[in-house]
């Protein structure tokens, strides 16, 4: 695939890389609540989720096909020369700048004016893989300026690697599927702070399917910890799913954190 394919060839290819990352983060998921036995929630999830999650992600997929075909078509993006440096700085710039937009973006979908739209995704109260992508359009085109826009306005402040941006894309995709699957991967630590910090703590998530508020961010608790929307208790909820006690309502609390 280069710049110069034409929009049906393009729209086909990221068709191609959206359905198929899905898939791939759908497997691991599915095989990781499968196999893994520390769950987060022991309650069951409704029967007409699944259908509801499907319309969902059909919504999302179609979003992100359309905006990467159109800004690979019309050449929206400065792509530099490929190079390992390159594609390593737009890879980390992506990481933490969509972290960031995320959070911005995520809490802005909880207020009084916008969270209509972020109703659909939060209908997945227990969570599966099918619920990282469950959004609404409105909601969809949010996720688009992080996917698209936000490199197209980083292209502008240094050329981007399109290798770099899509090696991302797939990370994103895949690490939001799996990261919304019903069990715990990531053991407590003493640096479980630090830690959390750039790796994601699946329950941590789920605890923002449950309550609602606070748990803002995207694969990290930076932002809600420098904001002070983070639950005290989280890490002792973790601790209880890592010895394999799973949380028995969606109201539970843990001990807080001295």
């Amino acid at each position: 695939m280069t710049l110069s394919t034409s929009l049906p060839l393009l729209l086909l290819w990221t068709a191609a890389f959206f359905l198929g990352l899905t898939l791939v983060g759908l497997a691991i998921g599915s095989a990781l609540e499968r196999w893994v036995h520390r769950r987060v929630w022991s309650l069951p999830i409704p029967a007409t989720q699944l259908a509801h999650e499907l319309r969902g992600n059909l919504t999302f997929v179609a979003a992100c096909v359309v905006t990467l075909s159109l800004a690979l078509h019309f050449q929206w993006a400065r792509c530099g020369a490929e190079s390992l440096s390159r594609f390593a700085l737009t890879f980390v710039a992506l990481f933490f700048g969509f972290q960031a937009f995320y959070y911005a973006l995520h809490r802005a979908l909880h207020t009084h004016a916008l969270v209509r739209f972020h109703r659909h995704h939060h209908e997945s109260r227990v969570t599966s893989p099918m619920s990282g992508q469950s959004t609404s359009l409105v909601e969809a085109l949010g996720w688009m300026i992080g996917y698209v826009a936000l490199p197209i306005a980083l292209s502008y402040v240094a050329p981007i690697s399109l290798y770099g941006w899509l090696a991302y894309l797939a990370f994103n995709v895949v690490g939001n599927i799996v990261g919304h699957a019903n069990v715990e991967v990531v053991p407590p630590a003493d640096l479980l702070w630090v830690q959390s910090t750039v790796a994601t703590v699946f329950t941590f998530h789920a605890l923002h399917h449950a309550r609602w508020t606070g748990h803002y961010g995207f694969s990290s608790t930076w932002a809600d910890r420098l904001f002070k929307t983070e639950w005290r208790d989280w890490p002792s909820l973790h601790a209880r799913v890592w010895a394999q006690k799973p949380l028995e309502s969606l109201k539970q609390r843990g001990e807080l954190r001295p």
